[in-house]
């Protein structure tokens, strides 16, 4: 299987800080997967808070230059713990900076498939975050990809993966907010993403708010147009458990595909 995970910012940066214990156990996770025979990419976020753990900032600056001398900053010390971690178990891994700019032309994106194709092929991980130094919207008011939500779906699509794995902070998307009612129920598979979905998704409802979940769920779309399925899982959770479906997580399937089992609308969260 060609699998393609993104790591939130919400899983990887604790505070201000970089989260190096569960980084450390998710890469013996993925490194696990990639020597069963699986070929993974990664779309990770937390180059700026690596920049402010070099600084010493405790708190988020809203500069946009400020944020982009951090990110420049943070993707060395970022990538050099993901390098590090990698090769305990003798995997390589290669970094890969994008901005939507990338995707803009066919040439370009060309260019891009036949660079982590070949990376795949050699065994090589590639690790895929935006580049933040040159893409000004990304730290500004309105980031482009969303938390590299969107970036995960571009490149999926243009990978031809069967399965781009969302990470996140929460199991997945509810129909409501679970922080107002702990009884709400988890949508455990979605067939169609209509406005029903879209509203569990909205700012209103979600606990991650417009640019969390939301851009989950767009990124599910534009997979799912192109016959990939996307799962949202809480990071949490073993890989493997997430993909077997032995933990809580949302399967949003490719667009005409048949869910396994169980409502589109929901489903309580198993036991």
């Amino acid at each position: 299987m060609r699998l393609l995970i993104k790591i939130g910012s919400a899983l990887i940066s604790r505070g201000s800080r970089i989260n190096y214990r569960w980084l450390a156990a998710k890469v013996r996770e993925i490194a696990g997967l990639a020597r069963a025979g699986e070929q993974i990419a990664l779309v990770t976020s937390g180059a700026v808070a690596a920049g402010m753990e070099i600084r010493g900032l405790s708190q988020r600056p809203r500069d946009a230059l400020e944020l982009q001398l951090l990110s420049g900053m943070g993707q060395i010390k970022l990538m050099k713990s993901y390098k590090d971690l990698f090769k305990r178990y003798g995997i390589r891994v290669a970094q890969i900076l994008l901005t939507h700019h990338n995707f803009s032309t066919q040439n370009e994106e060309k260019t891009i498939r036949q660079i982590m194709e070949a990376y795949l092929a050699q065994g090589t991980i590639p690790i895929v975050n935006e580049n933040d130094m040159v893409n000004k919207e990304e730290v500004e008011a309105q980031p482009v990809f969303s938390d590299n939500d969107i970036l995960a779906a571009l490149v999926a699509v243009r990978l031809r993966a069967e399965c781009l794995l969302i990470l996140t902070d929460v199991d997945g998307l509810y129909q409501a907010n679970p922080k107002h009612n702990s009884h709400v129920a988890l949508v455990e598979e979605v067939r169609e993403i209509d406005r029903q979905i879209e509203q569990m998704a909205a700012k209103e409802t979600n606990p991650l708010g417009l640019g969390g979940m939301a851009s989950k769920v767009r990124a599910a779309r534009m997979a799912g147009e192109h016959g990939i399925r996307t799962i949202v899982a809480n990071g949490r959770y073993r890989l493997s458990d997430i993909l077997s479906d032995r933990v809580p997580r949302t399967v949003f399937h490719p667009l005409g595909g048949s869910p396994s089992g169980g409502s589109p609308q929901g489903g309580g969260p198993r036991p």
